[in-house]
């Protein structure tokens, strides 16, 4: 069975875009000389050379621009890129991310360059033990870059940069932070921070909790954490080290089920992990990493008698630069879950990697990429290349990317044994590959980044219903491999921040993400495949309308396979102080009803303000 979505009416709205997009484009002039903006790697980085980021898609979120917009969380500021589609159950408790219309599991999770995917299932990936008020920088890659920093890796990456010193005159920062909103909503934060010399601490605690938006409905929920960070920067060699904890508790009513069914979920993870840096010579160091993760979930459907799993993972990565642009390593992952919920004897696996990273500026050209050898489970292996090409010309960059990754199976995948979901212990693990040609240009300071893409995953994995189950009526969901899904995209992005910074804007961007994607599915039923994006269209504005004043607006447009389109816009408003500041923002504010994910509608017009000093 072939299961092609889109409907004539959806190309037709695609032909439209495409067409404003390229109208907007010709009427741009020749450019004056304009030098080509460069990302600089800190530690904890993707990426320790321009040369090796400029053949991919990249894009980052420093933290002068995460503080101008009106968002709560780590995965608010991702709303706000391209191409990148975010999608939480209820408010906001559980966190979906998926790039370029790959599926949410395809999709890289790091902080400070360790992994945080939770073997158990992606639900569990974005819950994180540390606040957005710790990150100094959210690195994104997407498309066949992104294969280049291991297993799942498939679409894209994103790495979570935390900050490693105090930049304040004194050395010292403490910041506190108290929001209340619509739905008793009600957050309290507070950060510690101190450098010494080459001794920098970090220390962070909150509390944030809300009550139900569906009368009726259980989706109420509480959320603790806390985190504390060592950091040692010193001549020839730096370390971090990391601790986190973090306790949450929510209604899942209608994330996973129908949406009159109630359910509950309590989530806890733990979380340490260990980065040093040592440099031998002024081109050759050694880096090794250790990161520890450990989840506990339970989950409670139509009863008191709750599915438990508890998931750890270990990984330990070392690594060796033989000069500013080659390096060798080797990475090993551990991962076993215990759960009262799954079927078999063998919860337990492993999988490693050998790969090699090298980039070579030709000047007329730049070449970079990696080769990967990963072995799973002690049965299959797979040689995993990545190879970007950057051709600059004027002060423009022409580049083109392709490569291959795999997605391992999570454990629910595997092993789930649940009234509506089983998993298989013969799935395989999904297979892609991968290119990109894109264009970056400077036209009168107007940065544009025009690409082009497509995509193949083979063996991907669903939970489905075949033929015979439906024939004979069974009602659970089997973890299976569907033959492929083919993607083809189109991605713009426009920024006139700098063209316009001269009257007060501070950001002014327009994305527009459109998907064409074939299923090739055996299963006349399927839980996820079928719910990605065709269309996106993201508009972001920050302006500064009096000393100190500053109003940040997001306007998006989403058309999926399986439902209608809808427009959101957030707004928010900043008073900034000397010390500290105040904000209202107003989320929803045309008071769309969408599903976002599962079946539950996501929340109406909210509100919220916030006081804060030290940020």
């Amino acid at each position: 069975m072939n299961n092609t979505a889109p409907l004539q009416s959806k190309y037709t709205r695609t032909a439209l875009v495409v067409a404003m997009f390229s109208s907007m484009l010709n009427t741009v002039s020749q450019a004056a000389s304009v030098e080509l903006p460069v990302v600089h790697a800190s530690q904890g980085s993707l990426f320790d050379n321009p040369i090796a980021q400029q053949a991919f898609a990249v894009e980052v979120l420093e933290r002068s621009d995460i503080e101008l917009l009106p968002v709560l969380n780590i995965a608010d500021a991702l709303e706000w890129v391209a191409g990148i589609d975010v999608r939480q159950r209820g408010n906001g408790t559980n966190v979906n991310v998926s790039v370029r219309g790959a599926g949410h599991e395809q999709t890289l999770i790091m902080v400070d360059g360790v992994r945080m995917n939770d073997p158990q299932t992606g639900h569990h990936n974005f819950n994180l033990p540390i606040v957005l008020e710790d990150i100094e920088r959210i690195e994104i890659v997407r498309g066949p870059g992104a294969g280049q920093f291991g297993p799942n890796g498939n679409a894209g990456v994103i790495n979570l940069v935390t900050r490693k010193t105090v930049d304040t005159a004194s050395g010292r920062q403490v910041g506190v932070k108290l929001e209340a909103g619509s739905y008793q909503y009600r957050r309290g934060l507070l950060t510690l921070g101190k450098t010494e010399g080459e001794w920098s601490h970090f220390v962070s605690a909150q509390q944030q909790e809300s009550d139900t938006y569906i009368r009726g409905a259980d989706l109420g929920y509480r959320t603790q954490q806390g985190n504390y960070r060592l950091s040692h920067q010193a001549e020839q060699h730096s370390t971090v080290f990391g601790v986190g904890y973090l306790d949450k508790q929510f209604g899942t009513q209608g994330f996973y089920g129908p949406a009159t069914a109630r359910a509950n979920e309590v989530s806890i993870q733990r979380h340490a992990y260990v980065t040093h840096d040592h440099r031998v010579t002024a081109q050759q160091s050694i880096d090794v990493a250790i990161n520890y993760r450990q989840h506990d979930d339970r989950f409670y459907y139509l009863s008191d008698a709750p599915s438990e799993h508890q998931t750890n993972a270990l990984q330990t990565r070392l690594r060796y630069r033989l000069s500013d642009a080659v390096a060798i390593g080797y990475e090993r992952n551990q991962e076993r879950i215990e759960s009262n919920r799954i079927v078999g004897n063998k919860h337990k696996r492993d999988y490693n990697s050998v790969f090699f990273y090298g980039h070579h500026d030709f000047e007329r050209a730049q070449l970079a990429g990696s080769v990967s050898y990963l072995t799973y489970s002690d049965s299959q292996s797979y040689v995993l290349p990545v190879l970007g090409l950057t051709l600059p010309f004027a002060d423009h960059q022409l580049y083109l990317n392709g490569g291959k990754s795999v997605r391992v199976p999570t454990m629910n995948d595997l092993y789930l044994n649940q009234t509506a979901n089983k998993g298989n212990p013969d799935v395989k693990p999904e297979q892609t590959t991968s290119a990109e040609l894109g264009l970056r240009l400077h036209l009168l300071g107007l940065q544009t980044r025009l690409a082009t893409f497509t995509r193949k995953t083979t063996d991907a994995i669903d939970f489905t219903r075949s033929q015979q189950d439906l024939d004979n009526n069974v009602a659970f969901f089997t973890a299976r491999n569907i033959d492929s899904i083919d993607t083809h995209g189109v991605e713009v992005e426009l920024d006139a921040s700098n063209l316009l910074a001269q009257y007060g804007w501070q950001k002014v961007s327009l994305g527009y993400t459109w998907l064409d994607q074939e299923f090739t599915n055996p299963y006349p039923v399927a839980r996820y495949t079928l719910s990605q994006l065709v269309h996106q269209v993201m508009l972001g504005l920050s302006y500064e309308i009096a000393p100190g004043y500053i109003v940040s607006s997001q306007t998006k447009y989403e058309d999926r396979y399986n439902q209608d389109g809808f427009v959101l816009w957030d707004v928010a408003l900043i008073k900034r102080h000397k010390g500290w500041h105040w904000g209202v923002t107003a989320n929803n504010i045309l008071d769309k009803e969408y599903i976002d994910n599962g079946s539950i509608e996501a929340p109406g017009r909210t509100f919220r303000f916030e006081i804060a000093a030290g940020f």
